[in-house]
């Protein structure tokens, strides 16, 4: 096999255009390491430290029903020929290579559920009977709905069955059947409710179509094993959604470096999301971002696209003379003749009665009836602010809410629910910002892209809030070339590939 990472520079000069991110799933997390195994709790805090996107797993059921992790069936350093035969107690006895035992199913959900931007593909592996698989189904789907995670989880089985049974007991799952030898048509895949297809390389490297069909019907694409360049190079070409990998650090480098040099090349216009991203919340923009601006703005067309309106935004950048995308594309202004000026507002009123009676019940259900000045804002686009301190609440307060915004992600599905008519995103420090359905900042930069002459292939976000309910998340979801933050000081230093 050949190894990645000392022909990244090579490859990345011959590499052709992209169209899609592929992503890095790291095979039974990320274990290639001293001190690691696979499919351990050690390997997913591997995987979560790396940064991958994704991460896969197997689960078996025990005799008495419970859910483990391990790819077996035999357990690794044992006599134990068939894990699936066992139960609990004594799968917990066994020691694994690298010292971990074999972890169940809810304690790898309950460690993952820290990085909320994860994606988890469960492999439900194939059992002896269609009632053993329905039983493993409803064992999985229980503790999910208990966990309350789906957002970051993706159902995976060579077994049709058991895909077919986890869409009977939760509609609207994401499903994913894995294949080494069928080719399954567009057709097949949706008209079964699956989202996709996962299949081994030797499956369609002679039959690309499959993978192309796949993706213009809108449907997932993974491709298993890809630990060589030549694999990165052709998954990449043919905008497969995610690579399993064995060695995801250098995946993850390869797939950087061609990243970078392709977008240089190829990009047009960036878009900026301001907090998090530029600056910290509702703080001044830095000398060193502003210089990062400056530099850009030689060689590309550089926007705002932020969640606030369009004078918060060129206020707190100190009177920086850029165009912005406010409000989630409700408004924008430009610099005319050196003046800022709004140059379109659309205003579509809130329902007050329906958003105060709906948020004071939220409220009340989560406990936050306490707070400072009014409890929603109403701005005059018809954006609304349910800020769970209140519109007055003190700043060190607001920023040691939430910080993780993990507080907000556990509301966040049933304050989706509960507005399922708009556009929610867990914003700023305590809040949800909730817009008419079709204003985020997707079909703003878009909107704007087409005023201008640009096609998406030709954009690139910058921002740091990916995850669902993100307010940077339609940017991944409807596929548009992006750049994450996690640190807005090291700014600089992530897009000098840029300059």
């Amino acid at each position: 096999m050949k190894r990645i990472t000392t022909i990244i520079l090579a490859l990345a000069m011959a590499f052709g255009t992209l169209q899609a991110q592929t992503k890095v799933m790291s095979h039974r997390g990320y274990y290639a390491h001293p001190g690691s195994f696979e499919n351990t709790l050690t390997s997913l805090k591997g995987a979560q430290d790396l940064g991958v996107e994704g991460v896969e797993l197997d689960v078996h059921l025990t005799t008495e029903d419970s859910l483990v992790i391990l790819h077996g069936p035999k357990i690794p350093g044992s006599n134990y020929p068939d894990v699936q035969k066992l139960d609990y107690r004594t799968v917990r006895s066994c020691i694994l290579p690298n010292g971990d035992r074999i972890p169940n199913l809810r304690e790898y959900l309950t460690q993952a559920k820290k990085t909320p931007g994860l994606m988890l593909f469960l492999e439900l592996k194939a059992h002896p009977t269609p009632e053993r698989e329905t039983r493993l189904a409803e064992r999985v789907i229980a503790l999910c709905d208990e966990l309350n995670m789906y957002d970051q989880l993706t159902f995976i089985s060579f077994s049709e069955h058991l895909c077919d049974e986890i869409l009977r007991l939760k509609k609207g799952t994401v499903v994913i059947p894995i294949s080494s030898s069928k080719a399954f048509t567009t057709e097949e895949l949706l008209r079964k409710g699956y989202s996709g297809v996962s299949y081994h390389m030797g499956v369609v490297m002679n039959r690309t179509h499959l993978l192309d069909e796949a993706h213009n019907a809108g449907l997932q694409t993974v491709l298993w094993p890809v630990n060589s360049y030549d694999l990165a190079d052709f998954a990449m070409k043919h905008h497969v959604d995610y690579v399993s990998s064995d060695e995801p650090q250098a995946m993850l480098n390869l797939m950087t470096a061609i990243r970078e040099l392709n977008w240089k090349q190829t990009k047009k216009l960036i878009a900026f999301d301001l907090d998090g991203t530029l600056t910290a919340p509702k703080q001044p923009l830095s000398a060193e971002n502003r210089a990062v601006l400056d530099t850009l703005a030689k060689r590309y067309e550089v926007i705002m696209a932020g969640a606030g309106n369009c004078k918060r935004i060129f206020n707190q950048m100190g009177g920086y003379p850029i165009t912005i995308v406010g409000n989630y594309g409700m408004e924008e202004s430009r610099m005319v003749d050196g003046e800022f000026r709004i140059v379109r507002e659309e205003k579509t009123p809130a329902d007050r009665k329906f958003f105060d009676r709906k948020c004071m019940e939220l409220r009340k259900k989560y406990g936050y009836t306490s707070y400072k000045g009014d409890p929603l804002e109403y701005h005059e686009s018809g954006m609304v602010t349910f800020g769970l301190l209140g519109t007055k609440a003190d700043q060190a307060d607001k920023l040691a809410f939430d910080p993780d915004k993990v507080r907000r992600r556990e509301m966040f599905p049933e304050v989706k629910e509960v507005f399922k008519d708009y556009s929610v995103f867990i914003g700023g420090t305590t809040s949800f910002d909730i817009t008419p359905k079709q204003y985020n900042k997707y079909d703003a930069v878009m909107r704007y892209a087409a005023e201008k002459g640009y096609v998406k292939d030709q954009i690139l976000f910058v921002g740091d809030d990916f995850t669902d309910g993100g307010n940077d998340s339609q940017i991944r979801i409807y596929g548009m070339d992006y750049i994450r933050i996690d640190d807005y000081t090291r700014l600089p230093e992530k897009l000098q590939f840029l300059f």
